[in-house]
């Protein structure tokens, strides 16, 4: 197998400027995370935010959280459930009429997307809270929402968190499969990266090496980690402090890159097909492990590492893991170049070319159904 590809040379000059954070804490007890909200709260010069809860982030965080900030700045607290337009459009209205300056997101993705497009679209800042490390919305400028005539989920774009408080303790506290989901959405990072690079050489996307270079460390912050998980074992405080940095990292990649695309390359087209189509019962990233499996074979660059983290830390490999049976992997695969028509990967390329040999490739790769047995899987593509 040869080498990875070297990033071709970056274009243009100047300085660039991208907005990051002001805050990243990490906090390890309930006291410890009221203090610190109510901290950067006063620091930023907000004196009234609106909480927005997922259904259970509330008890998951204590009710200390809203008190202790309460006693500083009048503050008003939400719930809404799942990630859509119309839960996007009940906390806007609520932003109005209650005259919030700040949005502050405490729960899990879809929770959070919601806060982040809410605040977006009402032009005032979101601080990210986070209960789960399930992926990289913690800190991106990306909120997936699913629309209200289907339910399909769509990536709108939008501006990253002022602050993130990280409550390590409750992180830690969650469901296994969200660490899992979490780290195989980061650890897909090295596909995204060589992909990118692909589709800069064959003349369709510019590069960044600066964004390649944040999402390229924080993907080597859980697979270096590799050879210390088995799939039984608990998540200690330290390796679960290591992904939420890392998916950190992923949303400063891609604040700086302008797009997700330095953390989403052929393995989020895939779970995105899955979305579209409504197959499954996986998380986000759940489905980009599956579809990481198929994606490293596309590359010359050595991307078994990712494969060897997921099989480590028990991640689901196959779609039938996911209750995909074998018609709606292969409709999910030709959906994948029009999931993203913007998007160039060489999933997509290879799918308009050669579909044939793409589902050959992902029968071998997932093992299912019947394929040609004269055909060897190859390393590479």
């Amino acid at each position: 197998m040869s080498a990875q590809a070297s990033p071709p040379p970056a274009g243009g000059c100047g300085t660039r400027t991208a907005q990051i954070p002001s805050t990243l804490v990490f906090t390890y007890s309930d006291r410890e995370t009221a203090r610190a909200l109510a901290d950067t709260l006063e620091r930023l010069a907000i004196g009234r935010p609106l909480f927005v809860f997922g259904t259970e982030s509330r008890a998951v965080l204590g009710r200390g959280l809203t008190i202790d900030c309460q006693a500083r700045s009048p503050a008003v607290a939400l719930e809404v459930t799942g990630a859509s337009m119309r839960a996007t459009t009940a906390v806007c209205k609520a932003i109005g009429a209650g005259g919030h300056d700040a949005v502050i997101g405490c729960g899990g993705g879809q929770t959070l997307d919601v806060a982040k497009f809410s605040a977006f679209r009402s032009g005032v800042p979101f601080i990210s809270l986070p209960t789960q490390a399930t992926h990289d919305g913690i800190c991106s400028p990306v909120a997936v929402l699913r629309d209200g005539i289907r339910g399909r989920a769509w990536s709108h774009g939008a501006l990253p968190p002022a602050a993130v408080v990280v409550p390590i303790h409750v992180v830690s506290g969650a469901p296994r499969p969200t660490i899992v989901a979490g780290m195989a959405d980061l650890a897909s990072n090295l596909i995204a990266v060589e992909d990118w690079i692909w589709a800069c050489q064959v003349g369709c996307e510019d590069f960044d090496d600066y964004a390649a270079l944040l999402a390229r460390s924080a993907a080597h912050l859980v697979v270096s980690r590799r050879g210390t998980f088995t799939p039984d074992a608990e998540f200690t405080d330290e390796e679960v402090e290591g992904l939420v940095q890392g998916l950190v990292l992923s949303g400063l990649a891609m604040t700086l890159a302008g797009s997700s695309r330095p953390c989403s390359g052929p393995e989020h087209l895939i779970s995105h097909a899955f979305d579209r189509l409504g197959v499954g019962s996986g998380t986000h990233g759940e489905q980009v492990a599956v579809g990481s499996v198929l994606a490293v074979q596309l590359f010359d660059a050595d991307l078994a590492p990712v494969v060897e983290l997921l099989e480590r830390i028990g991640a689901p490999l196959r779609p039938a893991d996911l209750g995909i049976d074998e018609d709606d992997l292969m409709r999910a695969l030709e959906l994948v170049p029009r999931v993203r028509p913007g998007r160039h990967t060489r999933l997509s390329s290879a799918m308009l070319a050669d579909p044939d040999f793409i589902r050959d490739l992902a029968r071998r790769t997932w093992h299912i159904g019947a394929v040609d047995s004269d055909m060897p899987v190859p390393a590479t593509v």
